[in-house]
């Protein structure tokens, strides 16, 4: 090997462990910052329902409205609460009607894996019990939240008076052939990068998740407020 082959080697080696360094340094920083904005938006905007032990952690869910059955709202996935306001309030009109956030999501705090159908139902089960929210409930469920809603049903039939699904995914809508479940692959892992971008601060520094200039502005802030697992989406 010629003396000029081995300086190409020997700066090659250098310039990788220094891009290397960087990054690290870039990780850090951005791992600060995501922390230090997400407290402060916690400061400025705190929730504007109510936080429920479920178990080992602790969920938002905001209720508004008198009358019964009770209309509770299960948003799509990466969904909040905050993004049902508008249908909340017209619904609020006519009955008592509640959103809430899934583990991770909104102002809810991060919950245990897996994060599935069954696992969602049951964390939003102990939450009406621990709000004190009774049933018969209406259950709305938006996109992969037609998903949780049926599971609920399923699960809690004495609780459900009814269900509504808002352009449901379907049960069996990632496993029908090869080309769905790579969709649903795919969905996963965009989920996991994404997730780990959260944690570096460059989606709230990109507005991944821009919040729709039309919301109350305490709804908007929501849109700051990503959790270390709010971009992992949730699974069947």
């Amino acid at each position: 090997m010629s003396s000029t082959t081995r300086r190409i080697l020997r700066w090659t080696r250098k310039a990788l462990l220094w891009l290397v360094v960087a990054l690290l340094v870039l990780a850090v920083i951005g791992a600060i910052y995501q922390a230090i904005a997400t407290e402060i938006d916690e400061r400025a905007y705190p929730p504007p329902g109510e936080m429920v032990d479920v178990g080992d952690h602790s969920l938002h869910i905001n209720c508004i409205g008198h009358g019964s059955p009770t209309v509770i709202l299960e948003a799509a996935n990466f969904g909040k609460s905050a993004w049902w306001v508008r249908v909340q309030k017209q619904l609020a009109q006519t009955t008592r009607v509640c959103a809430y956030d899934r583990a991770g999501l909104g102002w809810s705090e991060r919950g245990p894996e897996p994060r599935d159908a069954r696992q969602i139902s049951s964390e939003l089960h102990t939450l009406l019990k621990g709000a004190d929210i009774e049933g018969p409930y209406v259950l709305v469920g938006h996109s992969y939240g037609g998903l949780y809603v049926r599971t609920y049903a399923d699960r809690y039939p004495e609780e459900t008076a009814g269900v509504v699904l808002v352009d449901s995914s379907h049960p069996e809508q990632f496993t029908r052939s090869p080309k769905e479940r790579a969709q649903y692959e795919q969905t996963v892992r965009l989920g996991a990068v994404i997730s780990s971008l959260t944690r570096l601060g460059v989606i709230r520094l990109t507005n991944y998740y821009p919040a729709h200039p039309d919301l109350p502005p305490h709804q908007r802030a929501d849109r700051g407020l990503q959790r270390l697992n709010a971009p992992r989406g949730h699974h069947p």
